[in-house]
């Protein structure tokens, strides 16, 4: 390459010390006008925050902690596999068509957006909530509103619908818990009328009012497995009810029914040896049918005594209307905007407009560019859009 056709980055400075003046014109005139643009042309946003943390032991209900009291019941280490799910159910809810619908409809953000189609508006309102999950495992809701007090209106709107929907959807829970519970309780009730009555005509006939302490012993073991396998039955039930079926917490309660039922069999029939207790057919006839008896009183005795207060905390929940959002910050009226960034934006137009100012300047200095019928045909036709 010839020394004439070198590129010297001075000629660059040179070329921009010589037009010092137009390019300071073109700096400050181009930032003014884009700052000025961005400020009539784009509406300010601001934007209101609120966290609220998980509340997944009030959405349990306290039939939850009622078990746990009763039976020591496998159903703790529930929160680091049900808080996700909580705040999973937060999103929905705040996403759904239906809360945007009547966010659009409480605030008339419908005419607010110009749009006709209420399809539009939503898709607008949806861009501006933004939900996230925080390190602290909190539940942070951002809304940007047209103006401070808008966005602080929604959010809090938001927050309000949110705690009525959850609550609604737990007094479901509850009541199909309580329906379940009932139909249980009365179940049990009429069978331990009935086993009492027959309990009774036994002992009358046969005479058999006591057994021996061997006999009591075995009753005692007996009566234990099957009332906890009942326990761990309706126990299945509720959480099912609660819980997806392929929950670790239902696996664990399946596994436990499993082995009850298991242990169970081994008893009526005795086929473990190693068992010192022995097995119910191995005792005499009248024995074995006073057991019977004496059985089935026990076991709907203790399965009455475990559903009488699950059934009663479930007619409880059913009817608890109460708030269940634990809000840590409220939203607060924002000082300043969030969007647009005004000087960044004119920043950005300012920088391309310099660009295309230099390039000028390069056109104006080159006369080899100004003879060049290339550069001239694009010049001349650049903004043309009818050919010759």
């Amino acid at each position: 390459m010839s020394e004439q056709n070198k590129i010297d980055i001075l000629d660059y400075f040179i070329l921009i010390v010589k037009w010092k003046k137009l390019f300071l014109k073109v700096l400050i005139g181009s930032f003014l006008v884009s700052y000025i643009g961005i400020y009539f042309l784009i509406d300010a946003e601001y934007e209101a925050k609120a966290i609220i943390v998980s509340s997944e032991d009030k959405q349990i209900g306290g039939i939850s902690s009622l078990m746990k009291s009763l039976g020591n019941l496998p159903i703790g280490g529930l929160k680091s596999s049900s808080t996700a799910g909580e705040m999973d159910l937060y999103v929905t809810v705040i996403r759904s068509r239906t809360m945007l619908e009547d966010i659009i409809n409480v605030f008339g953000l419908q005419k607010e957006y110009n749009q006709p189609s209420m399809e539009k508006a939503v898709k607008r309102l949806r861009e501006t909530i933004k939900t996230k999950v925080t390190d602290e495992n909190a539940f942070e809701i951002t809304v940007q509103g047209s103006s401070p007090q808008q966005a602080v209106d929604i959010t809090n709107h938001i927050l309000g619908y949110l705690n009525k929907t959850i609550i609604q959807m737990n007094i479901s829970k509850s009541k199909n818990n309580r329906i379940f519970l009932e139909q249980r309780y009365n179940e049990v009730k009429s069978n331990l009328k009935s086993a009492e009555d027959s309990m009774q005509v036994y002992q009358q006939n046969s005479g058999m009012l006591e057994v021996k302490e061997q006999t009591k012993m075995i009753v005692g073991a007996y009566t234990t497995i099957e009332t906890e396998l009942t326990k761990a039955q309706i126990e299945l039930s509720i959480l099912e009810n609660t819980y997806s079926k392929d929950s670790p917490v239902v696996d664990n309660v399946r596994v436990q029914v499993k082995e009850y039922e298991k242990k169970l069999q081994e008893m009526k029939q005795g086929s473990n040896r190693k068992n010192v207790i022995l097995a119910l057919n191995s005792l005499p006839q009248a024995a074995k049918n006073y057991i019977r008896h004496y059985r089935d009183v026990e076991i709907q005795s203790k399965i009455l005594e475990f559903l009488t207060p699950l059934y009663e905390q479930s007619k409880f929940d059913e009817q608890k209307d109460i708030p269940i959002l634990q809000v840590i910050d409220t939203p607060r009226t924002p000082e300043k905007k969030s969007y647009p960034p005004r000087s960044l934006f004119a920043a950005i137009i300012t920088f391309g407009v310099m660009i295309l100012t230099f390039f000028y300047v390069l056109l104006q200095e080159n006369s080899q560019w100004k003879t060049n019928t290339k550069i001239d045909y694009i010049s001349r036709n650049i903004l043309r859009w009818k050919q010759d």
